[in-house]
């Protein structure tokens, strides 16, 4: 037995080659090329003996020796050269070996009678079979002795004789046990539905990791929970009923996997598992309905959109489509429409929470026969997804709760109890990672464990040699004394972490020994390490007052409280500052552009900064004038360098600014000095202004904190309050797109194919449930896609021109997607009803789109990552229509008519070089250069139809963020998105003056923010404050189709 990570592992294959002994290596997945040699069978003989070559040396072969190489990483994935060489034994589990274990563990532990008679009969079937061939060997010997007639003989008479009596008995006992075996069988399929439910829990929980790299288990996890429940359930006790017993441990086996699992989930995953656990607990119990169809239903979302819907009266867009889809795809919402006519849905949409009750009036769908409570709720879920799909994670938990119970989730919202955790459930083998977010530190809680406990405990910081040699000296010296060891910050040394993993494998370690580990997530952590140890995520809690708390917790009094007295203040205006800066994160892609680092080690800077400055200008006296202190420096070097320094969107960096000036300014020492504008009160619903709190003292500023309520609206952030919409929108899209990414392929019982009407009834039965689905769905994507798009004809003239050769490249870019597109889905199309061979190609290409995954090689412009496959081909169909009508616009008018079109911005592939091939497309007519230029942009209301000329271009599928323009003037609106009619961009010759009065705005490509495409200068109406729009985050939008 060795390891390529063995220091002994050469002297160990020289060995085993000579003498013919067996070698097994274990860990595999760090391959060494020198066992290329033995693989290839790289022999040659020498008067009569058999070398080998490895690495400098000729060695004799044994024709004995034998080799196996084993790994414990499922994920690992071997190139060709090595697949072609070995032979692959898969000893992964698969769900019917699961089952089969888990039903023998609890019959062995509720119904061990059961156990022992199916044990014994099985025995007695084998002794059984064993006497018949007895037999029939005896009469075959003495058939082959006979002499003359063998009817003559006496012998082959009475063998017979005994031969047929005793097969009679045989078969009479062999009838007994059948029947005795039927018994058992009848008593086992009792537990039936509790080991499936097991074996499916498992699968589940394995590929979790699609979700997110670290959710990594493994399948002695799992069944640790099991034994847990089957022998230590305080449920259990008293109970002595099978069937009780049985409702018990069923009931703990959904609650225990949550608690465990949900441990080492990120806060907003946690719903997607409750979610996956209760659509397994309703196929598992007899008394409630699967409801697969209404599952596939909330995960097919926005996929029936080929045929593009009127509007509904009082409804947008997005809402009428889903409208129309749930009216065609369940028998009870057939009357949705004429329901959604009735006057009182528009006052239970404008509610905060529409899904605590659905007003019987509304009659949003027909029950034949009275639903159960679970099924109200799935279709209180499915129409809520429709119409409000802001409260689809409210909607997923009221649906939890009915299935699994009321308590089931607020369990898992507990701290656990990491004293009892770690003394009853974890063994001294299996480290403990505690995981959190970038800069939340979870140390200081193995510290407090140690200290509640009375352990001893060894910290050590990790990321240098040394710290390696002293982990490595701490856990050897506290695997023999039972102390605890404490490796901090460990995914600074993945590498390093490798090897501590395969150490721990092979330990034999003391039974009070416990290894922590503090690292923040990382993609680097290894995967056998995460699926060995028992993962613990750690995330800071949401909240202006619970982040106050924080610093105040991180800032000492003592420091806080030196001379001059001014100082505590302004310590307070840096945690406010803090905490609006992180908080906003929350809200990002509207709060920031994206999610920047703003950890507790930028608030430790800027609080030795402002010590800095308070004692050069104060120059040890007991008081500061506010005028006196240096507010300039402190907001240029907190604005500059450090929360600024790591921002690169330059409308991000004039945010940070408008926070600064606002807060850090003499002013703030005055009494009535605004924290936060118009304010909502939570409770009463009251408008006020958040008031700097009076006092010079830390322990005044920490009582204003605590008086605070836990959860405060946006607008504290100078946010719209509709930005907690946004929020929950797109985790409501977020859960649904997880958890069509954990559809099972392989569990046909998994899916169900979902059909408009009988068109499918012709379909043959025999397919797997998704392959129905999936050619479903692939041929009516075929069906919206045009058929072709023809390519521009190029001419000696239209090359000249800028804007011919930008639509050149967009319509031959679009020709070719539009080809591997069309041919991808007609081939998953002929593979499916008339059994075309398939490649690895397309058995990943299958795999992605059941899992509405978007194909890699599809991907060829930029879109955002929260987008799923039947969106995409709806998105996509859009842009390539666009570019057909251009496309015969030209051919019938020629280049010029490229001006007059009007182009959706947001569906060309390239959307910036359209930007420059106007520009360059005026400069080039009038002889001017592009330095002169600057762009203008008019927005034209409703019913205004605009002027063009030949140096203004038309531009429509605009939205605007945050603001509403009205007669070409911005004022800050409530709506998250409103739509600009027509929006003319103009490229005018510059005279070097800006107008006053005027916002710049960014002007992105989606509603991710991650791309900018350029700015525009827009005017703002009349007593609207400029630093309000920043706060907003308004800016204008090019594409919302895949939001």
């Amino acid at each position: 037995k060795t390891s390529f990570l063995d220091d002994s592992f050469r002297k160990n294959l020289e060995s085993a080659l000579r003498f013919g002994n067996p070698l097994l290596v274990q860990d595999v997945e760090n391959y060494d090329p020198i066992l290329n040699p033995v693989l290839n069978r790289e022999l040659r003989k020498t008067g009569g003996r058999v070398l080998i070559t490895l690495g400098d040396q000729d060695i004799d072969l044994s024709p004995t020796f034998t080799i196996f190489l084993s790994t414990r990483d499922p994920t690992v994935e071997f190139p060709p050269d090595i697949c072609s060489r070995v032979t692959f034994v898969n000893f992964t589990v698969t769900r019917s070996s699961l089952q089969t274990q888990c039903l023998n563990q609890v019959l062995k532990a509720e119904r061990p009678d059961i156990d022992q008679k199916r044990s014994d009969l099985l025995k007695l079937q084998g002794e059984f079979q064993l006497r018949l061939r007895h037999l029939e060997k005896n009469l075959l010997s003495c058939l082959n002795e006979a002499k003359g007639r063998i009817l003559d003989d006496d012998n082959v008479i009475n063998t017979l004789e005994v031969l047929k009596s005793e097969a009679a008995e045989v078969g009479r006992k062999v009838d007994e046990t059948d029947q005795v075996m039927a018994e058992i069988e009848n008593t086992s399929r009792q537990y039936h539905p509790l080991s499936a439910a097991c074996s499916q829990i498992y699968f589940t929980i394995e590929s979790l990791h699609q979700i997110h790299f670290l959710y990594q288990f493994s399948l002695q996890f799992f069944l640790d929970i099991f034994h847990s429940l089957l022998v230590k359930n305080p449920k259990l006790e008293g109970l002595t009923e099978p069937m009780q017993r049985l409702e018990a441990i069923t009931s703990s086996l959904y609650s225990s996997c949550n608690e465990r699992v949900a441990r080492g989930m990120l806060h907003q995953d946690r719903l997607v598992f409750a979610l996956l656990l209760a659509r397994i607990y309703l196929k598992s119990v007899s008394k409630e309905e699967s409801m697969d169809a209404e599952f596939q239903i909330l995960l097919r979302g926005g996929e029936k959109s080929a045929a593009t819907p009127s509007l509904v009266e009082g409804l947008n867009p997005e809402q009428s489509v889903a409208v129309y889809r749930l009216a065609n795809s369940l028998p009870a919402f057939k009357n949705l429409l004429q329901a959604c006519e009735n006057p009182g849905l528009a006052s239970w949409l404008a509610q905060p929470s529409p899904e605590k009750g659905i007003p019987d009036t509304l009659d949003l769908w027909q029950e034949d026969k009275e639903f159960s409570p679970c099924k109200k709720s799935m279709y209180k879920l499915l129409a809520v997804q429709a119409l409000r799909s802001d409260r689809i994670p409210a909607a997923a938990l009221q649906f939890v709760a009915a299935v699994l119970g009321e308590d089931f989730l607020r369990d898992t919202e507990k701290e656990p109890n990491m004293a009892q955790v770690v003394e009853t459930q974890i063994d001294p083998t299996s480290p403990i990672l505690m995981c959190s977010v970038p800069g939340y530190d979870a140390s200081s809680r193995v510290d407090d464990l140690a200290a509640e406990l009375g352990k001893q405990v060894s910290s050590i910081a990790i990321g240098s040699a040394e710290g390696f040699n002293e982990a490595d000296k701490a856990i050897n010296n506290a695997v023999r004394s039972g102390r605890w060891v404490l490796l901090k910050n460990v995914h600074l040394a993945p590498s390093w972490l490798v090897t501590l993993e395969k150490k721990l494998h092979t330990l034999q370690a003391h039974t009070n020994f416990r290894l922590f580990l503090t690292c923040e997530i990382n993609p680097s952590l290894p995967v056998n390490l995460l699926r060995a140890g028992r993962i613990f995520t750690y995330e800071p809690p949401p909240g202006v007052r619970a982040n106050l708390l924080r610093t105040f917790s991180t800032v000492s009094a003592a420091r806080m409280m030196k001379p001059p007295s001014e100082r505590a203040r302004l310590y307070f205006m840096l945690a406010w500052f803090h905490a609006i800066v992180q908080e906003r994160l929350r809200y990002s892609p509207l709060g920031w552009s994206k999610n920047y680092e703003f950890t507790e080690s930028d608030l430790r800077v800027a609080c030795d900064t402002l010590d800095t400055w308070i004692e050069s200008t104060a120059m040890g006296r007991t008081n500061l004038p506010p005028e006196k202190v240096p507010w300039k420096a402190i907001r240029t070097l907190l604005s500059d360098c450090i929360y600024g320094g790591k921002i690169d969107n330059e409308f991000d960096q004039r945010l940070m600014k408008s926070f600064l000036e606002k807060l850090f300014v003499p002013g703030s020492f005055d009494g009535d000095f605004n924290l936060a504008k118009g304010v909502v009160e939570s409770s009463g619903g009251a408008i006020k202004d958040v008031k700097m709190p009076d006092g010079i003292r830390r322990d005044q500023f920490l009582a204003w904190v605590e008086s605070l309520e836990d959860q405060t609206t946006p607008d504290w952030l100078g946010l719209p309050n509709n930005a907690e919409r946004v929020l929950l929108s797109s985790l409501g899209q977020d859960i649904v797109l997880k958890l069509l990414k954990m559809q099972q392929l392989d569990d046909e019982d998994d899916e169900l194919a979902y059909s408009e009407g009988e068109a499918e009834t012709t379909v043959k039965e025999s397919r797997p449930a998704w392959m129905r689905s999936l050619m479903a769905r692939s041929g009516e994507w075929v069906s919206i896609l045009p058929a072709k798009l023809v390519p521009l004809k190029r001419t000696i003239e239209n090359i000249k021109d800028p804007l011919y050769r930008f639509f050149e490249r967009e319509v031959n870019f679009g020709i070719k997607l539009l080809q591997v597109v069309r041919t991808d889905l007609e081939d998953i199309n002929a593979i499916i009803s008339s059994g075309k061979k398939q490649t690895n190609h397309h058995r990943e290409l299958i795999h992605q789109l059941t899992k509405g995954i978007i194909p890699n090689h599809w991907l060829r412009y930029t879109i955002p990552k929260s987008c799923s496959v039947a969106a995409w081909i709806t998105d996509f169909t859009a842009r390539v229509k666009q570019l057909v009508t251009i496309s015969s616009s030209v051919s019938k008018q020629g280049a010029p008519a490229l001006k007059t079109c009007t182009v959706w911005m947001g569906g060309l592939f390239n959307p910036e070089a359209f930007v420059t091939a106007t520009r360059q497309c005026v400069a080039q007519a009038n002889s001017w250069s592009l330095e002169e230029l600057m762009l203008d942009v008019t927005v034209a209301d409703e019913q205004e139809q605009p002027s063009f000329d030949d140096c203004s271009f038309a531009v429509e599928g605009l939205k605007l963020s945050g603001a509403v323009c009205r007669t070409n003037q911005l004022s800050i609106s409530s709506e998250i998105l409103t739509a600009l009619h027509l929006t003319k961009l103009r490229w005018i010759r510059t005279d070097g003056e800006r107008k006053e009065n005027l916002i710049e705005l960014p002007v992105y490509l989606n509603s991710t923010r991650e791309q900018l495409l350029f700015t525009v200068d827009l005017p703002v109406a009349q007593g609207e404050e400029i630093h309000e729009f920043r706060e907003r985050g308004v800016a204008i939008i090019s594409s919302t189709a895949l939001n």
